[in-house]
């Protein structure tokens, strides 16, 4: 396998290049020899997992014996997403998207997850069917429900990829039938708007017993939805900075206070908040979502 630093030069990936994830794809190009049926990244950045998913298919799918080789056809058309062989789904992709504006990834439904099933039982023109899956916990619960029993019925010709921030995200039965690999944290954070961090910094206070955080966030007009979501979009990426141990905000460092059973429940009740305000569900006031989820952090850090 060639050294990381060529693959760069190359621009094939960038993102895991900037993590530094030489040692990730060294296990994962390791794993080819046997490939597991399920495979589920995490961390890292979307683009990095996406990547990761490209690399996984190129050593499973080139055409020359040292693989991967990211020269051969079926590695190009991986590296291009026009590969056959692979299918992804996206549960944030709706029906209605994926016909306006078809794509590499198609909607992660019911529907296209029981036609996976019909696809897989044909005869893969190279080694392997691969399928992508990203955006699982944006999905309704009937496609992770169908994808599972796709899974009971194990295909030696089969390859799932599950991308996703973090294994909390998922269900549990989705994340016991995986091998695990998990990409190093970025340390770099994108600008945060000044009203999301006068936000942050009213809850930092809040979290030590100190400042008026429910009283600001409760006036008439505060709290938009996009501000609410911006700010749970913090949280969650501070969780991962304390998870990866490199924490360094004030955030981050009263969250890495909690216990470890603490900081799992604050996984949870995190993206339970970010459910709650998505658009396709029933409209919820983002004042009153984020007022819960500050009150069960508050009372369950300071036990």
């Amino acid at each position: 396998m060639r050294p990381l630093s060529d693959k760069i030069s190359d621009n094939l990936f960038p993102a895991l290049a900037r993590l530094g994830a030489d040692t990730t794809l060294e296990h994962l190009h390791s794993l080819a020899r046997r490939p597991p049926q399920v495979l589920l990244f995490e961390g890292g950045t979307e683009a990095a997992r996406l990547e990761l998913a490209r690399y996984w298919a190129c050593a499973n799918l080139c055409e020359r014996d040292e693989r991967p080789c990211f020269c051969c056809a079926s590695c190009k058309a991986i590296l291009q997403d026009q590969c056959l062989e692979i299918r992804a789904l996206d549960g944030r992709v709706s029906s209605k998207e994926e016909e306006e504006n078809p794509g590499f990834f198609k909607s992660f439904n019911a529907e296209n997850s029981r036609d996976l099933k019909g696809w897989l039982g044909n005869f893969p023109r190279l080694r392997y069917h691969l399928v992508f899956i990203t955006g699982i916990a944006a999905s309704r619960a009937e496609a992770p429900n169908a994808l599972l029993k796709i899974l009971e019925e194990p295909s030696k010709s089969a390859l799932f990829v599950l991308l996703v921030p973090q294994r909390e995200q998922i269900l549990p039965t989705l994340v016991s039938r995986s091998l695990i690999l998990t990409l190093p944290y970025p340390l770099d954070d994108e600008v945060i708007a000044p009203d999301v961090a006068d936000l942050i910094a009213l809850f930092c206070a809040f979290l030590q017993d100190k400042g008026n955080f429910l009283e600001q966030i409760g006036q008439k007009g505060f709290l938009t939805l996009s501000l609410a979501r911006a700010f749970l979009s913090c949280c969650q990426k501070s969780l991962i900075h304390v998870l990866s141990a490199c924490a360094s905000s004030p955030l981050e460092i009263l969250l890495g206070r909690l216990s470890a059973k603490a900081l799992s429940q604050a996984i949870v009740w995190t993206q339970e908040a970010c459910e709650m305000l998505r658009s396709d569900l029933t409209p919820v006031s983002p004042p009153r979502v984020i007022a819960a989820y500050a009150m069960r952090l508050f009372f369950f850090g300071s036990r």
